[in-house]
């Protein structure tokens, strides 16, 4: 049996849907042979879906394909699990113009946000690629900005409303799209409670 305390994506999407913020459509494929009924019924009107991944003590690169075409998937998925990994798959989301993608930290008196233009987070996460970065206090009210406007007052505003009671210390990671914001996954951020002032 696996420890799901160790598999922190799996744990943090289903903290994000115990708390109702909104992830893309999500099965996790932990034995391809025992789920591939799954598999087929979530694959029902979708040519394309997302596929992240998940290991037990993982810290480094998880193998995904943020764009996969679903012929191709179910070789994917066998590959995966064969080495390990529990299959993420989810609902494809993209990400063109006019997308904004980004990160929201919440400290005791702050909430600090960086933000990206189009493309996967890990321009962010991985290759700093930050546009924007704002720091609002506890009442939403903005205190500091940086860089180009990606993002309208009412959309962060919005945003940070869904997640007032989050706990502190965790990075959250979400789209906006036009129809709604998707939040992907959460993550303890160890340097944190240096930021505080």
């Amino acid at each position: 049996m696996r420890n799901l305390k160790e598999l922190k994506k799996v744990k943090s999407i289903e903290e994000l849907k115990r708390c109702g913020l909104p992830i893309p459509e999500t099965i996790f494929i932990f034995d391809f042979e025992k789920q591939e009924k799954e598999i087929d019924d979530f694959l029902v009107n979708k040519r394309i879906v997302t596929i992240r991944s998940d290991k037990e003590n993982q810290t480094d690169f998880c193998p995904h394909r943020l764009r996969c075409e679903r012929n191709n998937l179910k070789s994917f998925v066998k590959q995966l699990n064969a080495t390990g990994y529990v299959a993420i798959l989810q609902r494809y989301v993209p990400i063109r113009r006019d997308r904004v993608s980004g990160n929201i930290l919440i400290l005791k008196n702050r909430v600090l946000v960086e933000l990206m233009g189009t493309g996967p987070l890990t321009a962010l996460n991985r290759d700093g690629k930050v546009l924007e970065q704002i720091t609002l206090d506890k009442s939403l009210k903005e205190i500091n900005h940086f860089g180009v406007r990606l993002i309208s007052r009412k959309e962060i505003t919005g945003i940070l409303k869904k997640i007032k009671n989050f706990p502190l210390y965790k990075i959250l990671e979400f789209t906006l799209r036009p129809e709604r914001v998707y939040f992907w996954q959460i993550r303890d951020d160890q340097s944190a409670k240096s930021l505080e002032k």
